[in-house]
């Protein structure tokens, strides 16, 4: 028998990142948020403010055997991903997981495999590929108005590694050897390949500028698409974001064409300019400003609850982020090596 809403979900790991997480299962009608699984007491009883009715947790093993459970939703850090999918699958839950899914790609293929071996599905949480922008601007290179895509510019910056509160909100990022091309880069190269389609080659050079923190914190990947467009991914937190608002998570993209050029702005909507410089606004319906951030972790698990409902697939199932994933293991090998690497 299929599943049926509402859906009985959990959500485990209750930091900072979660608070989004939870404000956004709230609107989604099909699927109720029954349990919260997190070690520290003070942030399991703010998880529990949002979710008063939901059963509360300090041991997952636990939390699975309080009662049977459709999915979970896994917030915590990198490293502990796979016990959690693992054990996930084998209480039969399907797993909706944080990116980066994991840092090495035998632990990421070893959850994958875990929940084909149990017959649960993995989706990754890659939210910004579901913000209504880029949507928009999918359907407009399929409806050809750039033509055929000659090149694909994203830009993400802002100033955390200058400041001396950077990291305060997720303190462990200065601890992380690998630092914004693994925590921000798969956000960049997920939407490219959202927008474009498969990456086939890249290379990267990475840099440290700022101090207290051990990884790079400037990253920028040139990028070969298989249909032959270009691609440019540029990611600073050395720098202040210029056609940005970080606090919808929108970053600069242009999309260049032989038909036109696609660049987003700042209030969401598409400026469309063509060769011969005409310029047309496209719209893009957008929630009231203090939503939007939220609406895109929204509209990723409305996805993946449409996907458990109706058995259709995920955009971001695990053996498709594994793609995303293979761009970013190979620009740093790409870096470290000074060279292209093909992927």
């Amino acid at each position: 028998m299929g599943l049926k809403a509402p859906l009985r979900g959990a959500v485990i790991g209750c930091g900072y990142v979660s608070q989004y997480h939870l404000d956004a299962w709230a609107q989604e009608p099909r699927a109720e948020i029954v349990a919260l699984c997190e070690l520290d007491p003070a942030k399991l009883e703010a998880a529990g403010a949002k979710w008063p009715g939901a059963g509360r947790f300090t041991s997952a093993e636990a939390m699975f055997e309080a009662g049977p459970l459709d999915f979970v939703e896994i917030c915590t850090r990198p490293d502990s991903h796979r016990e959690l999918v693992e054990l996930a699958a084998r209480h039969g839950a399907h797993v909706l997981c944080q990116k980066p899914a994991a840092i090495l790609r035998p632990v990421f293929r070893a959850m994958i495999d875990a929940c084909d071996t149990s017959g649960t599905r993995l989706m990754i949480h890659e939210n910004w590929r579901f913000r209504p922008w880029y949507r928009a601007l999918r359907t407009e290179i399929d409806a050809g108005t750039v033509g055929r895509p000659i090149r694909l510019r994203i830009a993400h910056r802002d100033t955390r590694a200058l400041r001396p509160d950077g990291f305060a909100l997720q303190p462990y990022f200065a601890e992380m050897k690998r630092l914004i091309l693994i925590e921000m880069g798969p956000h960049l190269v997920d939407t490219a390949r959202y927008l474009i389609g498969e990456i086939q080659a890249v290379t990267a050079t990475l840099g440290r500028h700022g101090r207290g923190h051990v990884g790079e914190d400037v990253a920028t990947l040139l990028i070969a698409f298989a249909g032959g467009c270009e691609g440019l991914l540029d990611m600073s937190w050395c720098a202040p974001a210029e056609t940005a608002r970080p606090e919808w998570a929108l970053n600069e993209t242009v999309v260049e064409g032989t038909a036109a050029t696609i660049r987003l702005q700042a209030d969401g909507s598409l400026l469309v300019v063509s060769p011969d410089g005409r310029i047309e606004r496209r719209p893009v319906a957008l929630p009231p400003d203090d939503q939007v951030y939220v609406q895109g972790y929204a509209a990723t698990q409305a996805h993946f609850v449409a996907g458990l409902l109706h058995g259709t697939n995920h955009e971001t199932r695990g053996t498709d982020n594994l793609k995303t994933m293979e761009v970013i293991w190979a620009a740093y090998r790409a870096a470290e090596e000074g060279r292209i690497v093909v992927i």
